[in-house]
């Protein structure tokens, strides 16, 4: 028997309706005393910037909140990459970027960060404020192979945003800058995100006891806090994603095309991905009727989805995708 329609991809991994990801900039070592152990028992995967020109060094960058904290070294970063967090550039020297300086704060500050870690570095973190997502570091980073960039932006991203090199960030902070002065709200974009099918990006930097600094951190009690409330409003709708697997799903979801080439039958390709897009895995939802699927002759496992049966299927390269009916 025939399906009814033609597979359609997902907005997110396995049809989630929703993602989450949480960063930390820095990546300050004292992040081993209360973030990675809350995160890690929650099962979310963090992520951390870094400050290349100071790795494994103690902070000294200006009148920093955070000066006197050890950055975290290239065997601590590994550790990280096992426990499946990810790492971004946060800039060589937490300065200005742009084009004057884009070979040492984007190009030499990616090389040594890749040799530091053993694996390809794909999102540059904004330091200080939006000021460094000016055009030409953004510009620089398309030359340079980023695929996506982290901004102080308050908002949600959603499956369809154009920019892919322009990533917001929701602030989990004990209190939020002036003029507002916003209170610290675990629920913060929660249903907004739940609302739209939207991902929310956390930002904070190191919680300890109490907040570092009001308007820059939260404290561990707060993290806890929130990571429980993510959790537990999103159940089996939310992806906590590392930021580089989303990051690839929307450039992957963005480039596939699938075409019919038969009864029940489709070619899925993803053509033109760049090459730093490593996870070429796709959800595709199936159409109403399907009750079997073989990609490349294999049978795959079906999934239930939130409207129906789902499927993976690795992008990379073209398949061929048959599906049986009922």
């Amino acid at each position: 028997m025939s399906t009814n329609g033609t597979p359609t991809v997902a907005d997110w991994f396995q049809d989630k309706s929703w993602a989450y990801s949480i960063t930390f900039d820095e990546a300050l070592a004292d992040l081993h005393r209360f973030a990675i152990p809350i995160l890690q028992a929650a099962g979310v995967p963090g992520h951390v910037e870094v400050v290349v020109g100071q790795l494994g060094q103690v902070r000294a960058i200006g009148d920093s909140s955070y000066n006197g904290f050890r950055h975290m070294n290239a065997t601590e970063l590994r550790a990280l990459l096992a426990m499946g967090w990810g790492v971004a550039n946060h800039s060589w020297s937490h300065d200005r970027v742009n084009a004057t300086t884009a070979p040492l704060e984007l190009e030499r500050a990616k090389a040594v960060l890749e040799k530091a870690i053993g694996a390809p570095v794909s999102v540059y973190c904004s330091p200080c404020n939006n000021t460094n997502m000016n055009p030409e570091a953004l510009a620089a980073c398309r030359r340079l192979g980023y695929l996506a960039a982290m901004s102080c932006t308050d908002a949600l991203n959603r499956p369809g945003d154009a920019d892919l090199l322009w990533l917001n960030r929701t602030f989990l902070l004990t209190q939020s800058y002036e003029p507002f002065f916003s209170e610290f709200d675990p629920w913060r974009n929660i249903r907004h995100a739940q609302h739209d099918r939207g991902w929310i990006i956390d930002y904070c930097h190191c919680p300890l006891e109490r907040a570092v600094h009001l308007n820059k951190d939260c404290s561990a009690a707060e993290l806890r806090r929130r990571i429980e409330v993510v959790c537990t409003e999103g159940g089996d709708e939310v992806w906590l994603a590392r930021v580089e697997d989303a990051v690839d799903y929307r450039y992957t979801r963005r480039a596939a095309i699938i075409t019919a080439t038969g009864p029940n039958e489709f070619a899925v390709s993803a053509p033109g991905l760049p090459a730093a897009v490593r996870r070429r895995a796709l959800t595709l939802r199936l159409p109403a009727g399907t009750a079997g699927a073989t990609v490349d002759g294999a049978d795959v496992p079906l999934r239930t989805g939130r409207e129906g049966a789902t499927i993976e299927i690795d992008a990379g390269r073209s398949r061929t995708l048959r599906l049986r009916g009922r």
